[in-house]
């Protein structure tokens, strides 16, 4: 179990501890840190030589360490949890990538929408420390 345990860290990254995360996610969501599938994410589905900045597998959230973890880039990969629930979603979203691309795919345009709601009901955040 342990070496299952380090090949999924090795891989997909190690899991971030729930204090470190900038608002909570729902039990059995998993955000997790490393570079290749967000790297792999962004050249394929985006199309852009950039490393996406998270990729969402199920109920796994996979940020990429070089991507603020943010209270929107967490709501924005929580719709996508949420559309991993239909079982042919990977299929349906494949689908609509090549037929739409990255910004115009439907689930995409859902995730931004929300996430947008959500910052509009948040209000503007306070400046940061330099």
């Amino acid at each position: 179990m342990r070496l299952w345990s380090r090949a999924l860290d090795r891989v997909l990254g190690p899991p971030v501890p729930p204090d470190e995360l900038p608002c909570a996610v729902p039990p059995g969501v998993t955000v997790r840190r490393g570079h290749l599938v967000p790297r792999v994410g962004g050249w394929f589905m985006g199309g852009s030589r950039r490393a996406a900045g998270a990729v969402t597998f199920g109920r796994t959230i996979l940020a990429n360490p070089d991507t603020p973890l943010t209270d929107d880039l967490i709501v924005h990969e929580l719709v996508h949890v949420e559309q991993w629930k239909d079982p042919l979603f990977a299929l349906k979203y494949c689908a609509q990538w090549m037929r739409h691309g990255y910004r115009q795919n439907p689930y995409e345009v859902e995730a931004y929408e929300r996430q947008a709601r959500f910052a509009a009901r948040r209000g503007p955040l306070p400046p940061r420390n330099p």
